[in-house]
């Protein structure tokens, strides 16, 4: 007795997949499909097939697909949980995931999912934080860094700054040099304190950059932790290329949380990439054939989708099997892909499938037809994600809430069509029939009689229950497995185990003994409702466990079956309470089929056998197995394909009218937003020109009082205080906030500009100082010469008028010393000298009223330069935010019409999954009607309401016969429920066909 397998074993599944488009399946077992391989081979040496295609020309595909494996099984070791490994699996085929991994070490799940907006808004703030750090930097050596600290800056600066050496300064500036290098020794203590000055701004800067952190979430110190540097590029570029991937549905969530862990960075780094979705090229000997229905690509893909069931020893053991094998595997696919264009081949390869053991019924080819209709859909659906992986919106895109949002969902969408192609659903493996009923009711006994083992150990006694988990056992390609009884008095586990197996198995043997109570109806209940095929056995209990009484049971077996008419009954009442059909029920005593394998006298064991009614149970099973298992393992094939593909029809048709009208809107609306903010833009630089041009008719009115204040030692004091008095730096910053602002009211971040030269004070024309009121030395000695020629006029003593003229020259009060006589003549000369001085300060007023011309336009000169200089910044800011906004806005329109792009393929591949479920259902329907006797190709069409019905059109002369056929056998293997039309095109039925 063995486990129940996991699945059937990598070889058998990768010969099923070679073996595919002949219609075989794996239940036939690796030995007959072996058997079957080398019999192509005979076939395809002898028609011609012996080198082609190329020497191991599929063993690269084989490889890599177990690679893939490998990688997956390394990729779900590392995963704590399943969830965590498809998000692993979903970042290792990610494109642009391993060129960021060193960028985002360190980085917190919080960054990852704040909004890009943020993160813009982030760089423009953190840049005018940086930007002392960086001016500071520029002015002082490097090595002062590490302990710039340690000064008292403004102490330093107080003693450095005074008017002449002490030792206070000298002082300063030896703890300042103490700080620096020997380049700062030539420095004088001005240019120290020029530089200390700088070094202040920084300590400031740092506080206020240290506070602005401090409130700030952590990843923002993560996105820029160097002060000197301001943003480190790669974090902020990965963090940019996270957060797209998000918002483009590109990355699922619990994917980008991953990538803030050190393993899962670690696991992603050293993945390989996953084995090719497409064949290589047919060597040119080969007819061409669309690869992905190749040999090569079905093995690869039928491999990834059943490889992750066995472990890394069991692959690599396939791999170097196959390669052992390759010459053979070789001529087999060469003959699986000319097959389809060669008749001669197909004729001759057909009959080998009879070959096969297996139950009696046609095999089912339902498989090779699906990989078909998912081979086409697979083609287009890889072009789209192709391109998608191209498609790369701007930095500007998460800026738009409406777009993100809009790219998110097509995103979404994208990513669930990748899921719903997956490869075709792994080759099922023998049939499996559950062996279910109550404890204690034969099971094990029926199991050795089915299987031929007379060993009587396990078989129950009394009450004791023998099988508490379940077995296996294989007879011919079916595999039964023994399970434990439902209804047990101390556990419900047995029960559980029971039901795992039931809803695994392709037909069940339901063992009734005695009598059913109401714990076993419910279970038998659910399996008439799930459509499983089952068969109700009556156990007979006589005892038989003597010759004597084996002999009298072989003669007279109605005796002890008479009482199974009333077990019978017993199960038809509860079908019939179920609404269920009832199922086939037969009366054997499995007692008997196992006491006559160890019997001596063969002959009685013989009849024992027979009267037994095993041989009669074996083959309704066998019946049931090919009329009922198949078709129902041809509807579950069906519905592992159909389902996700359906799942995402269904999801696209909501989905897709709300993006486009999304779209639409955005389309709408974005040129509107332009318009309102431009126009706003223009609203705020005019407003703010107006208020620059009333400042400077402020200025020019106030600028004559100014000029004529100007002069003395503080001369040049007084001109910067009313430069700085003037209400201009402000309008700069003002206009920029409001442009900012106005941007964010419509959900737009400026980001500030790349720097601007400020003006410096040393820019400004200078003006000269007013000239003194002092008259000068000439214009004395002028009014002396005059009052001594006045005094030889009148013959005053020459003497007197040396004595007169000396005092005049040294003075310019009247001369009190003067003798007497000269008075006469003082009053005269005074007023000569008077005039001649007059004539002086005339000139000296003139000289002013000059100065003042010249000081006046010269200031107004230096206002309009001033103002202008202004204007231009006031006219670069609207410019520079207009261009931004123009950026944005040409970006997003680029971001929409490639959305718009990707939605309007999603909206083709829609059709295109509605006519590959209209195959699927086709195919289903065409299968099953062949497989209940009727013929095929009457059906025309097909297509199911989800969980509703089958809706089969065909001719409106056959449409009895195609409905009689599918009533009356397999009403019970479909959920649906079956409803046959008449192929009219203007008929009622055909609304539904077509309508997408």
């Amino acid at each position: 007795m063995t486990e129940v397998p996991g699945g059937t074993s990598p070889r058998t599944e990768i010969l099923a997949l070679l073996l595919e488009p002949l219609g075989v399946d794996a239940m036939a077992g690796q030995a007959a499909l072996r058997q079957l391989a080398e019999n192509v081979d005979a076939v395809a040496r002898a028609y011609g097939c012996a080198v082609l295609p190329a020497y191991g020309s599929t063993l690269s595909w084989v490889s890599e697909a177990v690679s893939a494996c490998v990688e997956e099984h390394e990729l779900a070791s590392t995963a704590a949980d399943p969830d965590e490994a498809g998000a692993l699996r979903e970042l290792a085929r990610l494109e642009g995931v391993r060129s960021h991994l060193r960028g985002l070490g360190g980085v917190p799940v919080d960054a990852l999912r704040a909004d890009l907006a943020a993160v813009a808004a982030a760089e423009r703030l953190l840049s005018k934080a940086l930007e002392p750090y960086r001016r500071a930097d520029q002015e002082w050596p490097a090595e002062i860094w590490r302990s710039i600290g340690d000064i008292d800056v403004d102490s330093a600066l107080a003693d450095l700054n005074r008017p002449r050496a002490t030792r206070q300064a000298a002082a300063a500036r030896a703890l300042v040099l103490r700080h620096s290098v020997s380049a700062a020794q030539d420095l004088r203590n001005r240019e120290l304190a020029a530089r200390l000055e700088k070094v202040r701004d920084f300590l400031v800067a740092r506080k206020a950059y240290e506070a602005f952190l401090s409130a700030r979430p952590g990843w923002w110190r993560w996105l820029g932790p160097d002060a000197r540097s301001g943003f480190r590029s790669d974090r902020r570029d990965a963090l940019v290329w996270a957060l797209t991937a998000r918002d483009t549905g590109a990355l699922s969530g619990s994917a980008l949380e991953l990538l803030a862990t050190d393993d899962a960075r670690a696991v992603l780094a050293h993945a390989s990439t996953t084995a090719p979705a497409t064949p290589p090229t047919p060597v040119a000997s080969l007819p061409a054939a669309p690869p992905a229905t190749s040999s090569a690509a079905r093995l690869a893909s039928g491999l990834l989708a059943v490889g992750f069931r066995h472990d890394v020893g069991r692959l690599r053991a396939l791999e170097s099997w196959y390669a052992k094998n390759i010459a053979v595997f070789d001529r087999v696919a060469a003959a699986m892909d000319l097959r389809g264009s060669e008749p001669g081949l197909r004729e001759a390869l057909d009959p080998l499938v009879g070959e096969l053991v297996l139950p009696p019924g046609a095999v089912d080819p339902s498989r090779s037809d699906y990989r078909a209709v998912q081979a086409v859909l697979r083609a287009e659906v890889e072009d789209l994600l192709r391109r998608t992986r191209r498609t790369r919106h701007s930095e500007y895109a998460a800026e738009s809430e409406a777009l993100v949002g809009v790219i998110g969902r097509v995103g979404t969408l994208e990513r669930e069509l990748h899921d719903a192609m997956r490869p075709l659903p792994a080759v099922r493996g023998r049939l499996l029939v559950a062996v279910v009923g109550r404890t204690k009711s034969g099971k094990t006994t029926l199991r050795k009689a089915l299987t031929r083992d007379a060993d009587r150990s396990g078989i129950g006694l009394g009450a004791h229950r023998t099988t508490r988990k379940t077995s296996a056992f294989d007879v011919g390609p079916v595999t039964y497995l023994d399970t434990p009884g439902f209804a047990a008095k101390d556990d419900d586990f047995d029960a559980q185990h029971a039901r795992a197996a039931c809803d695994s198995a392709d037909a069940v043997i339901w063992n009734y003994a005695d009598t059913m109570r109401e714990e076993e109806a419910v279970e038998f209940r659910r399996l008439l409702l799930s459509g499983k095929p089952l068969l109700a056995v009556v156990n007979v209990k006589g005892k038989v466990n003597e010759p004597a009484r084996l002999a009298v049971f072989a003669k007279s077996p109605d005796r002890e079956f008479k009482a199974a008419s009333g077990h019978a009954a017993r199960i038809e009442q509860v079908a019939r309470a179920a609404g269920a059909a009832p199922p086939v029920v037969l009366a054997v005593h499995s007692g008997a089929a196992h006491e006559s394998l160890s019997v001596e006298d063969r002959k009685l064991g013989d009849r024992a056998l027979r009267a037994s009614r095993l041989p009669e149970l074996e083959l309704a099973l066998s019946r049931l197995l090919a009329e009922r298992s198949i078709p129902l393992r041809a509807v579950r094939l069906a519905e592992d394909v159909r389902g996700p593909l359906a799942a995402f029809h269904d999801r696209a048709a909501e989905e897709l009218p709300r993006i486009g009208l999304a779209l639409a809107a955005l389309e709408r609306s974005m040129p509107g937003e332009r318009t309102a903010l431009l126009e706003a833009f223009r609203a705020a630089g005019r407003n703010a020109r107006e208020r620059l041009e009333a400042e400077r008719h402020r200025a020019r009115e106030r600028l004559p009082e100014t000029v004529l204040g100007l002069g003395g030692e503080d001369h040049a004091q007084r001109w910067s205080d009313f430069l700085t008095e003037l209400e201009w730096d402000g309008l700069v910053l003002a206009l920029e906030d409001e442009l900012a602002q106005r941007a964010r009211e419509r959900g737009r971040v400026l980001r500030a500009p790349a720097g601007a030269s400020e003006r410096q004070d040393d820019e400004h024309p200078h003006i000269q100082p007013c000239p003194g009121p002092k008259l000068g030395t000439a214009a004395v000695k002028g009014a002396a010469t005059a009052l001594l020629g006045s005094f030889s006029a009148k013959e005053i003593p020459k003497g007197l008028s040396k004595v007169f003229s000396k005092k005049l020259a040294t003075s310019a009060a009247a001369p009190a010393a003067a003798p007497a006589a000269a008075a006469l003549y003082a009053t005269e000369a005074l007023a000569g000298a008077v005039k001649a001085m007059s004539s002086e300060l005339n000139r000296a007023r003139q000289a002013k009223e000059e100065w003042a011309r010249t000081a006046t336009e010269v200031a107004e000169a230096c206002l309009d330069d001033l103002f202008d200089w202004v204007d231009a910044r006031l006219a670069g800011v609207v410019e520079d935010a207009t261009v931004q906004i123009e950026t944005q806005f040409a970006a997003q329109t680029a971001d929409v019409d490639s959305t718009r792009e990707r939605f309007e393929r999603l909206g083709r591949l829609r059709s295109s999954v509605r006519s590959a479920l209209d195959t699927i259902d086709l195919t289903l329907a065409r299968r099953l009607l062949a497989l209940v006797g009727g013929d095929p190709a009457a059906v025309r069409r097909a297509r199911r309401t989800p969980g509703v019905e089958l809706r089969v059109w065909t001719d409106a002369s056959r449409v009895a016969d195609v409905r009689a056929h599918l009533h009356k056998h397999l009403v019970d293997v479909l959920t649906e429920r079956i409803e046959v039309c008449p192929d009219s095109r203007s008929g009622e039925g055909d609304g539904t066909a077509d309508d997408d």
